[in-house]
């Protein structure tokens, strides 16, 4: 009676509430939440075995029957220990469970207060937050309407200032286009002189100034042929003046060396002819000198060339089996050394 009970209040359970459930999800599998098997609270095995041990019939002990109902006693006795601690874990559990509703009940109820206080709270205040913003909305408006009236004066004074610089503009440029008008009448006037002299006086003048510079080409013409003629005559002049002069210091020259070598003893005279012939020695010896050094240079190179011909050496034309032409090795060369060696035959 009492397992079927359990049951139907065990499926009548919301197992959706133990889903999210922190200390259920760190209990693990330790405790299983599943309430549908009861049979693990019931004492049906417990029962039914007193009963069968109660209905059967005494036999006379044995040893082995002793032994067997000792194991069985300890058997039955771990299981009530088991059981008995397992019921212990459930009803610590169940106690854990009922702290944390009520707990969490508490809670519930404090956020329902605490919302209710908010709600109250809102509504009182929203009819100061409306005064205040009607309060600061007009000092606002008042505010902004003496700006505006500061702003208009000021701008009516700018106003007035403009109009007074723009009228003393005004007046000063009506003067200086006065005075423009003036000039320019003025310069109208040149204009129409200047007019009337182009077309009566500037064509005469003009015509004069164009006789005038052709004169002056003509005599620029004239003057130039004058000048080279006057140029000619100078040269010619100067030519025939160096001429003179150059007879006059020539005889001058010949006069003094005459009258030097007369006045000169004879061993002098001797002495400055040999002096001469021997200055026309010495060039004469140079002469050939050069000559002969340059006959030697051609010598030297035909020498060389001869010594390095083949057909040059005697010895070598004689008797070539016995004088062989061997190279002769540079410093740029390179040294192979062809030295005989023993060669064994093979066995």
């Amino acid at each position: 009676m009492s397992a079927g009970w359990g049951r139907k209040a065990a499926t009548r359970i919301d197992r959706t509430q133990f889903n999210n459930d922190e200390l259920l999800k760190s209990l693990g599998s330790q405790f299983n939440v599943d309430f549908n098997n009861y049979d693990q609270w019931s004492r049906t095995s417990k029962s039914n075995a007193h009963d069968k041990s109660q209905c059967a019939k005494p036999s006379p002990p044995t040893e082995d029957d002793s032994t067997s109902f000792t194991v069985k006693r300890l058997k039955l006795k771990k299981q009530a220990t088991e059981q008995e601690n397992k019921e212990k874990e459930l009803a610590q559990r169940i106690d854990i469970l009922k702290v944390r509703i009520k707990s969490r009940e508490k809670s519930c109820s404090d956020y329902q207060k605490r919302s209710k206080k908010y709600l109250d709270e809102n509504r009182s205040r929203w009819g100061e937050s409306v005064l205040r913003r009607y309060e600061k909305y007009r000092v606002g408006m008042a505010t902004i309407n003496s700006n505006f009236a500061k702003e208009l004066d000021e701008a009516l004074e700018d106003l007035q200032i403009a109009k007074l610089k723009v009228d003393s503009h005004l007046s000063a440029l009506e003067k200086e286009g006065k005075i423009l008008n003036e000039q320019l009448t003025e310069k109208q006037n040149e204009l129409s002189v200047l007019v009337s002299y182009k077309d009566k006086e500037y064509p005469v003048k003009a015509m004069k100034i164009a006789g005038l510079n052709t004169e002056i080409e003509n005599l620029k013409l004239t003057n130039d042929e004058d000048c080279a003629e006057l140029e000619h005559i100078v040269n010619t002049e100067l030519g025939k003046y160096e001429k003179n002069q150059t007879k006059v210091t020539n005889e001058v020259t010949r006069n003094v060396t005459e009258k030097a070598v007369k006045m000169m003893h004879p061993s002098l005279k001797d002495m400055a002819l040999q002096n001469m012939v021997m200055l026309k020695e010495m060039e004469f010896h140079k002469q050939e000198q050069e000559e002969l050094e340059e006959k030697s240079a051609k010598l030297q190179e035909e020498v060389q060339k001869l010594l390095k011909d083949k057909k040059s050496n005697v010895q070598y034309q004689m008797f070539p089996e016995f004088y062989p032409r061997k190279a002769k090795c540079t410093p740029d060369m390179d040294i192979v050394l062809d030295i005989d060696t023993q060669e064994f035959l093979p066995i």
